[in-house]
């Protein structure tokens, strides 16, 4: 069944279930756990029966923090989707706790620093990629050039000290944190990207903010 199709439960329900038991009854690694685990990542999203925790919180950040609490969430789906008991509830009840008991509020504490008493944290602005791309760059300084976009992907491309393109995920030298950068900066989707590297897009997205925080200081500190 095609991801995209948007189910109604108790249908959704039942396709997840199925989708979530192959998985687990294929071996680990293998290309039939990682094509159910992707329908089932796929369907997921598409059914919009996602919870969004504590809406309405966090004013700009949220929807960064949502998206980083989401991939967190689907690697670990498809790291332990054989911790799913289906004896026990459903799988959307599943991914739902796990999603706003566990992983959103580990991305909101990552992405809101320790506030000092007084300081209003919805004002806090976390440095990343995202970010810089998408907000008034007179917020930052007034002297930077009305693309910011552009001022850090020709930060990426040029790499000073060499620390973005040797920045690579494991086995997969093409992978680095510079070509994944620039391409998601000229708008490629994580699909394009897992096609072009043959890297699956959890993985993908995993390294790509692991490599936001080890680098945000370096990229203030070249950009700023």
């Amino acid at each position: 069944m095609n991801s995209s199709t948007c189910l109604e439960q108790p249908h959704l329900d039942n396709h997840l279930r199925r989708l979530a038991i192959a998985a687990q009854n294929e071996p680990k690694a293998s290309i039939a756990r990682q094509r159910a685990l992707t329908e089932l990542i796929g369907t997921l999203l598409a059914s919009r029966k996602l919870c969004r925790p504590r809406l309405g919180q966090f004013q700009l950040l949220y929807e960064d923090i949502y998206a980083e609490a989401l991939q967190r969430l689907f690697v670990f789906v498809c790291d332990r989707i054989d911790n799913y008991n289906p004896q026990k509830g459903e799988v959307l009840q599943w991914i739902n706790f796990l999603l706003s008991r566990r992983f959103f509020i580990e991305a909101s504490r990552d992405y809101l620093p320790v506030a000092y008493k007084g300081l209003d944290v919805r004002e806090v602005k976390r440095l990343s990629l995202e970010y810089l791309d998408s907000s008034n760059p007179s917020e930052l300084n007034p002297q930077l050039t009305p693309s910011l976009s552009q001022e850090v992907k020709a930060c990426l491309i040029e790499d000073p000290e060499g620390l973005f393109g040797a920045a690579s995920i494991v086995d997969h030298p093409r992978a680095s944190f510079q070509h994944i950068a620039v391409k998601r900066l000229e708008g490629y989707s994580w699909q394009d990207l897992a096609v072009e590297l043959g890297v699956p897009v959890p993985t993908l997205s995993s390294f790509y903010r692991r490599c936001l925080a080890r680098f945000a200081s370096k990229l203030r500190d070249y950009l700023l």
